[in-house]
């Protein structure tokens, strides 16, 4: 694991292989770790950086409030700290709420971008109250209760059944996250604004990935555009395709880097 300082914080961050540079954001309680099955087929052919948001995984949290524009604006300090000019990025959930707002503020830093199991919707007035709700259940219970209730509704149904050892692997994932860091997540998700716009404007590749059986974000309300650069892959899994058919994943973002 390597870690930069950025501005008060210190991102820790997993980097593999050579070629085109992939990013790869994680989701809400998740970590690097998320790609682990990702990351070694990927990085035979292309050069890889997982990163860790602020308070998920090894990386640090101050303990200010912050907005999702922050944290894309952490990804761009990592970028130039490393020299990179242009990468292909790819967002799952949360992580594709920063991949949107990087697309927003960075678009000449992309060659391309993914939402993977995420939406460039705002939250409905029934998601805004959900993230109250969450906030107060993580200062009511605790960051590993609350885990220990959130990812089992990340997986398909059937994935519960067949892949018990994946949902556990999830969960410590999650144990780790920063509990104050956690709610301030949630606070930053519920006033992100809608980025239907980036997606529609933005001239560059675009890949939406959709789970059919996801319970978190529903195909339905990915990304309003549809246009000659943006393209749909959909896949037989719930909100967690890196753990529930991580070769179906891999193959869906070698597809789309090579052919772009």
């Amino acid at each position: 694991m390597n870690i930069i300082k950025v501005g008060k914080e210190e991102l820790s961050y997993v980097e593999k292989g050579e070629g085109e540079t992939i990013v790869l954001i994680h989701g809400f309680c998740g970590s690097t770790d998320y790609w682990e099955y990702i990351i070694p087929p990927l990085a035979e052919n292309y050069h890889v950086l997982a990163v860790n948001l602020r308070g998920h995984g090894t990386s640090s949290f101050s303990g200010e409030p912050f907005e999702i524009e922050d944290l894309a604006k952490d990804i761009k300090e990592l970028l130039t700290g490393l020299g990179i000019e242009k990468v292909y990025m790819f967002g799952h959930s949360l992580g594709g709420y920063v991949t949107l707002a990087f697309a927003d503020l960075f678009i000449e830093s992309l060659k391309g971008f993914g939402l993977i199991h995420s939406t460039a919707y705002p939250d409905t007035e029934e998601g805004k109250e959900g993230r109250l709700n969450a906030i107060r259940k993580i200062q009511d219970i605790g960051i590993i209760e609350f885990v220990n209730g959130l990812i089992p509704n990340l997986f398909a149904d059937e994935s519960l059944d067949k892949l018990p050892s994946e949902v556990e692997k999830a969960k410590k994932i999650g144990y780790g996250t920063n509990a104050i860091a956690a709610m301030e997540t949630q606070a930053a998700m519920r006033k992100r604004p809608d980025r239907n716009n980036v997606v529609e404007k933005a001239r560059l590749p675009i890949l939406l990935l959709k789970g059919t059986k996801d319970k978190v974000v529903s195909m339905d309300r990915v990304a309003s555009a549809s246009s000659l650069n943006i393209s749909e892959v959909r896949l037989e899994t719930g909100h967690m395709s890196m753990q529930e058919a991580p070769n179906d994943l891999v193959n869906a973002i070698c597809s789309f880097v090579k052919q772009n």
